[in-house]
């Protein structure tokens, strides 16, 4: 490692080292004085009034020691200054990705400090960690630089191990196992043939979550609509963008799989996003059998540790490699990135609304491959009305269509079923009649079953039936949900602050009996199943049973190798599950998904009701796809019926885009929150005033202040403020520094660009 600096000259060098200290001024400046190597893009320590502090250092510039003068000190500026204590990991970044991810921050109105730590891997920046270097030195072995040898003078052995070294060097260990003893080895070494080195290797045996004695799969044979789109994706061009519209069953894997092996073979690195953590094992699975291990994740349910590794073995690793994670990792720093594919394009776990910077993963990737071309796919069986406008509208991305399903067997006919004529029937069951006996079949024929729940928990909520009274949580503006344990014992939680509180059998408020609970959660049906079906197996698939690692691998693994009749479980059900087994696809109580007060609320409806069906029937038994609700009249429901999705996209385009609303426009949401009821109020509301003015110039609208949706969460109280405008506009928003000084102490402000629940 080269020095930073040169005593000889007295010339060091002082480094700004980007600290979070809570204040808008972060970056701090410190000598390498001693002579530790610091270089730009290291993750360093530092001492700041006493307190030890990990930072990035983002610039470099001379400071020369005069002879007056020996201490650390600028006679100019009157000032001592400090020296870096430590370099606890070596260059994390490049230059292109630092000035990417400042520019980034500019957008989305955050500092760079702020956007460096969602980038980065928790704990390399704030209070001094010491980073796990997962290295450990090794011997190297080379051969010689323009050797020249006569090979009479070699035996076969050392003739054979000169020409495995003659393109790379390898480690002294996998020489062993390849079969040569360090005799020999040594032996050459004192012939000058070869060169034996220390160097270190970095531990990484454990960095991707698949067995490491899976079998590669072959390649299966693509249908004739599987080979036209993917000769059609390989005409892409680096900086290209499309979009896979593929039904459910159609292939898209297969052809992310192929468009992975070609970038491989051209020395090039794939990044695959996955919304949601719970379709990562599937990906895993299916990419390392036919790659092995070149295969990483990358998402928040790894370790820090883990993503420490991935990242190192992105920067140090030269061989091009897989990673496949959640929307984080759409900032890894992947040195020659040839395609991204964002498989699920349509779900709104994509954004993040909270906490800032409130970016969306997939206008980040697409200003990447705008800075560092590659192909960019989006993917999905039901695109967002924002990508078809893209397509349609704008003609700024190339769309592929795939109608076919792999599967020769016929889609499953949707069934919406009325449950009000299940009520006057006599059926009181929350399953209607014709699902409880396909149910009970289930057993007999060997198969399975996925019931979508739109709530965990036990019930939705606690309520009086003499005078209302509903128990609210006292932290936020909602109900607690009632949630029962595996023995029976039943409690009150709150699903925004993880509140909790005892049940209870008597209204406080008028003290009547009649105080029970209302609605249906994913325990509630499992109890129901469990009752009415002893003989079923039953595996409950939501966030409270997934957390950890592989929370979400083991109960998959378990419904797909057959250890469970019927998988119950929230929105992530729908989402890229396939298991060939399963026949029946259910959604109970669906009134609640298309009647909440979001603009978007049919759009994601549908999505989510069209992902759920296809999950099945998708080899070579038929399915069933059963809808229960309390108004089939709804339009929605109607385009489910028919699978038109595209007609649903084309008829709310055209209204929205007549009526000018988001995607037809942009939309900006500034979010006020406060634990002081009126300061918070007081600060919205001046806020807005001051945005009134500033936006009128730019043809933007104001609309508020009004409290959230929810209006209080965690004892904050909410209010919001929002803004909109014409599509080929900027945001009006002034510079951050202004924006923030009307915020008070104690009262928080949150900035979402084109939110997606509004």
């Amino acid at each position: 490692m080269m020095p930073a600096s040169n005593n000889l000259s007295n010339t060091f060098y002082k480094f700004d080292v980007l600290l979070d200290i809570g204040s808008h001024t972060n970056t701090f400046s410190y000598l390498d004085g001693d002579n530790l190597g610091v270089e730009i893009g290291d993750i360093v320590s530092v001492r700041l009034k006493g307190r030890l502090l990990n930072g990035l250092t983002i610039s470099k510039s001379p400071f020369l020691k005069t002879d007056k003068n020996k201490k650390d000190f600028d006679e100019e500026s009157n000032f001592e200054y400090l020296s870096i204590q430590s370099i606890v990991q070596k260059k994390v970044i490049q230059d292109w990705w630092r000035e990417w991810l400042e520019d980034l921050a500019l957008f989305y109105r955050v500092t760079s400090l702020k956007m460096f730590k969602t980038a980065f891997p928790p704990g390399w920046i704030g209070k001094h960690k010491k980073l796990s270097q997962n290295f450990k030195y090794q011997i190297w072995i080379e051969s010689q630089i323009d050797l020249e040898f006569n090979n009479d003078d070699l035996t076969k052995r050392e003739l054979s191990l000169i020409n495995i070294l003659r393109l790379k060097g390898k480690w002294q260990s996998e020489l062993l196992r390849f079969g040569f003893n360090s005799t020999i080895i040594n032996s050459m070494v004192s012939k000058k043939l070869l060169i034996k080195t220390k160097r270190k290797k970095i531990v990484s045996t454990k960095l991707s979550s698949f067995k490491n004695d899976c079998i590669k799969l072959k390649r299966p044979n693509l249908t004739q609509e599987q080979k036209k789109i993917y000769g059609e994706m390989q005409e892409m061009q680096p900086g290209d963008v499309s979009l896979l519209w593929g039904e459910t069953g159609s292939g898209k894997t297969e052809i992310y799989m192929r468009m992975a092996e070609d970038q491989l073979l051209n020395k090039n690195s794939c990044l695959i996003l996955a919304p949601e953590i719970g379709l990562i094992p599937q990906l895993i699975d299916r990419f390392s059998k036919r790659f092995q291990n070149q295969v990483f994740e990358y998402h928040s349910n790894c370790s820090s540790r883990h993503r420490t590794l991935v990242w190192k073995k992105i920067i140090d690793e030269d061989e091009p490699l897989i990673v496949i994670g959640t929307r984080s990792a759409v900032f890894l720093p992947i040195q020659n990135l040839g395609l991204i594919i964002m498989d699920e394009e349509h779900d709104v776990s994509y954004k993040q609304d909270s906490p800032m910077p409130c970016y969306d993963a997939r206008d980040v990737a697409l200003e990447r491959v705008k800075r560092n071309p590659a192909k960019l796919i989006f993917g999905s069986a039901t695109p967002s009305m924002r990508t078809w406008k893209r397509v349609v509208f704008e003609k700024k991305f190339k769309m592929l269509r795939m109608k076919e399903r792999i599967s020769r067997t016929e889609i499953p006919e949707i069934k919406v079923v009325d449950m009000r004529c299940e009520f006057k029937k006599g059926n009181t069951k929350i399953f209607c009649g014709e699902l409880l006996e396909l149910i009970s079949q289930l057993k007999e024929n060997q198969e399975q079953a996925i019931v979508l729940i739109p709530r965990r928990g036990y019930n939705g909520f606690l309520s009086c039936r003499n005078c209302g009274f509903i128990i609210n949580c006292p932290n936020c503006d909602v109900p607690l949900s009632v949630h029962a344990g595996s023995k029976g014992k039943k409690w009150l939680s709150c699903h925004w602050c993880d509140h909790k509180a005892k049940l209870i059998n008597t209204c406080p408020d008028c003290e009547s009996n009649a105080f029970k609970p209302f609605g249906i959660g994913t325990q509630r049906v499992i109890e129901f199943l469990n009752n009415e079906f002893p003989e079923l197996r039953v595996l409950r698939f939501d966030r409270d049973t997934t957390s950890g690692k592989d929370g979400h691998r083991n109960i998959l693994s378990k419904f797909s190798n057959g250890n469970a009749d019927i998988l119950v479980g929230t929105q992530m059900l729908a989402k890229g599950i396939d298991i060939p087994n399963v026949t029946l696809s259910v959604v109970i109580a669906a009134d609640g998904l298309l009647h909440r007060p979001d603009i978007s609320a049919e759009e994601k409806s549908l999505q989510l009701f069209l992902q759920l069906a296809g999950r099945a029937g998708r080899a070579k038994k038929s399915g069933k796809v059963i809808f229960q609700t309390y108004k089939p009249s709804h339009p929605v429901l109607s385009y489910l019926k028919n699978r038109n999705y595209e007609g649903f996209l084309s008829e709310s385009s055209k209204l929205r885009k007549d009526a000018k609303l988001f995607p037809f426009c942009k939309v900006c949401l500034l979010k006020v929150s406060g634990k002081n009821f009126e300061l918070t109020e007081i600060t919205a509301a001046k806020l807005a005033k001051y945005m009134i003015n500033f936006c009128k110039y730019n043809k933007w609208t104001v609309i508020g202040p009004a409290p959230s949706l929810i209006a209080k969460v965690g004892n904050k109280f909410r209010w919001q403020i929002l803004m909109h405008g014409p599509e080929n506009s900027e945001f009006p928003l002034p510079d951050r520094s202004n924006l923030w000084q009307k915020i008070p102490k104690n009262v928080f402000l949150s900035i979402d660009l084109n939110p997606v629940e509004l």
